[in-house]
């Protein structure tokens, strides 16, 4: 009798395992995620049981989160120009000052509005892209912690306009509707030759491990109320057609590449309805990009604004009720806002204490990323000087090892 129990009690083992198998599929990936860190080495899971059910379980890739992107939600930079970042000591010095400070990134201009390629000699053909220490800057920048963004000015692009007419953006004389004038600062933003010639440039650049691509001069010209031009458009496509196609095809291009988007928009765009008829409803565009950069300049406010009568003495007023505006209008994605702050001096001087009340905005508005500007990449460094003790040594041991995307 106990032989024939045991030899049912075997047959409804094999019943059981056979109609449910505990490591299917679904609750594998119920149980754990690559993305959480966790990988097999650190689970208590019998492989050869797995193996003997003929069961082959693989980490998909694609669940992998490569480092530069949780570290993007805490960029903490500085603006780069042209000059400076081809001058191997003035950018010695600059990430000198970084590892003292609670600086995590730079941007650094890989297009200017002149048309100009930064890194690259001779003509910009693809062939000579960034081959004058662009690499250099980014491997220099990751040994020590540092996250780069690459600044691309798109449609402010003076040598493109005025090299070939196709190119350049067209205005209607307003006083006969029917004569054009060419641009010789401004191309077409809905020209798809002008979006491939851009992003072949973001290409190159993503390719030498880039972090992040900034897409700046996403926009139209602005036109005086009573300008006597109009800007001619292209059938059935408005301006804000144009600057979301743009950053659509942008986002669709890059995929293959392991880099992130922004884009800078007027720090008008946080308050103001509609476009600025410029083309940047920042609720459309944020669908298609990682970050989102107002210039939240309180220099460039006019007196009334948010009801401050002198917006430039007044910082943290400007830089939080245009942060909050931001977030209401952009509910969900307002975790992409990473405004540009003021480091920089015109009616009002700038100091440590109007950096700072700028840095505090932000924090107050549970928004953790920020960029300092500076045309001539001076920057008040006391501002953001570390409070810890070992903030250096923290940045400095993730180094490139953080960085390693290839």
């Amino acid at each position: 009798m106990n032989s024939y129990k045991s030899v049912v009690l075997i047959i409804l083992l094999i019943c059981f395992f056979n109609s449910y198998d505990i490591y299917a599929d679904d609750h594998i990936d119920n149980s754990f995620s690559v993305a959480e860190g966790l990988s097999f080495d650190k689970l208590d899971l019998d492989t050869d049981f797995l193996y003997r059910n003929k069961k082959i379980y693989k980490l998909d890739i694609q669940n992998l989160v490569s480092p530069h992107v949780s570290y993007s939600k805490n960029v903490k930079g500085i603006y780069i120009n042209a000059w400076i970042a081809t001058n191997e000591g003035k950018v010695n010095k600059l990430i000198e000052e970084i590892g003292e400070s609670d600086l995590n990134a730079i941007v650094v201009d890989l297009k200017e509005t002149t048309g100009r390629i930064t890194f690259t000699k001779g003509k910009n053909e693809k062939k000579n892209l960034f081959e004058n220490g662009l690499k250099v800057l980014i491997d220099k920048a990751h040994k020590k912690g540092i996250y780069v963004i690459g600044r691309l000015a798109v449609f402010k692009d003076s040598n493109l306009a005025k090299s070939n007419k196709n190119y350049a953006l067209k205005y209607v004389l307003a006083e006969d509707g029917q004569t054009i004038i060419n641009s010789d600062n401004w191309v077409d933003p809905f020209s798809e030759d002008i979006w491939k010639y851009n992003l072949d440039i973001a290409k190159k650049a993503a390719e030498l491990g880039l972090d992040e691509i900034q897409f700046d001069y996403v926009r139209f010209p602005t036109l005086a109320l009573n300008s006597k031009f109009i800007i001619r458009s292209k059938k059935n496509n408005s301006k804000v057609d144009a600057i979301v196609g743009f950053l659509k095809y942008a986002k669709k291009a890059l995929k293959e590449y392991d880099v992130l988007t922004s884009a800078d928009v007027f720090g008008l765009t946080t308050t103001v309805k509609g476009d600025l008829s410029i083309g940047q409803d920042i609720t459309k565009l944020i669908n298609y990009v990682d970050y989102l950069s107002p210039m939240i300049y309180p220099s460039h406010y006019n007196s009334g604004m948010y009801g401050v009568d002198n917006p430039d003495k007044n910082p943290y007023e400007i830089i939080f009720e245009s942060l909050e505006d931001a977030k209401e209008k952009l509910g969900d994605d307002g975790h992409k806002l990473r405004p540009w702050l003021q480091d920089f001096s015109l009616r009002h001087r700038y100091t440590n204490k109007e950096v700072k009340e700028q840095i505090k905005a932000v924090k107050d508005n549970q928004l953790s990323g920020w960029l300092l500007w500076n045309p001539r990449s001076k920057y008040t460094i006391s501002a953001v000087k570390s409070l810890e003790k070992g903030m250096n040594k923290r940045w400095n041991i993730q180094g490139s090892e953080l960085f390693r995307k290839k």
